[in-house]
């Protein structure tokens, strides 16, 4: 049986660079085929929720694909469905053709973050709102970087450190992880600066590691790194998304 062809929409190279190692570990299910291969931006060189809203409000903006997976952040709405609510909106508002006037995203039962639209068409979208981060200190924003931050977070950060830093001799994975989360968070927060996005913290960890790569970087290599248990929790409402745009 021939994969699905998904149409994958995403906000920004995270979700791309994770889903795409997701995919290879077989996290995600091979029924499904990412379109453009490789879980490759569809809006070009493009980022961020403006200029993706702009390219979905053009003619035909998902050209004759009949399944599409649209990875949002939650940013700083108070819930998942007021975000949707919003983006819903945003897209009608920027509708050349009319095509998002009949798409209606409804909530996914046991998933608070999930939303589907299926029609007589055959058409079927599904839409993540990325909640991201759920740790004790308040981060306003919620956004996919958050999910990262729950790797490095859970209970098998120092697996996954480990397999980040190679094993590298002398190295404490549990002395870099404190200056990360407790000494580097308090020294912010001290000059009156606590974290406000997930990525900012992400970087912290990045310095004490002492990588010189990106956040996009960092974030392939910790999924790369975790246990499948751990993946299959953290990113459990992706999964849920893709295999409903499997069946």
């Amino acid at each position: 049986m021939n994969p699905v062809e998904i149409i994958v929409i995403t906000e920004g190279a995270t979700e791309r660079e994770v889903g795409r190692v997701l995919c290879r570990r077989g996290i995600l299910s091979n029924r499904g085929r990412p379109q453009p291969p490789d879980w490759r931006s569809t809006i070009g060189s493009r980022d961020g929720y403006d200029q993706v809203i702009q390219a979905l409000g053009g003619s035909n903006p998902l050209g004759s694909a009949s399944r599409a997976l649209l990875i949002f952040d939650q940013e700083n709405s108070p819930d998942p469905q007021q975000r949707v609510q919003q983006i819903q909106n945003d897209l009608i508002q920027r509708d050349g053709s009319g095509f998002w006037q009949g798409i209606s995203f409804q909530p996914v039962p046991g998933f608070g973050n999930l939303f589907e639209h299926r029609d007589s068409t055959g058409r079927h979208f599904v839409l993540h709102i990325s909640q991201g981060y759920s740790g004790t200190i308040p981060i306003g924003n919620q956004d996919f970087d958050g999910y990262i931050l729950q790797l490095l977070q859970g209970p098998f950060r120092q697996a996954i450190v480990s397999g980040l830093l190679g094993g590298s001799p002398g190295v404490s994975p549990d002395a870099l992880l404190q200056k990360a989360e407790i000494e580097i968070t308090q020294l912010m927060s001290r000059n009156g600066y606590p974290w406000t996005h997930a990525k900012s913290w992400l970087y912290a960890y990045i310095t004490v590691f002492q990588f010189r790569q990106s956040h996009v970087w960092f974030a392939g290599r910790a999924v790369e790194v975790a246990p499948e248990q751990e993946l299959r929790r953290v990113f459990a409402s992706l999964i849920e998304a893709w295999d409903r745009l499997c069946r």
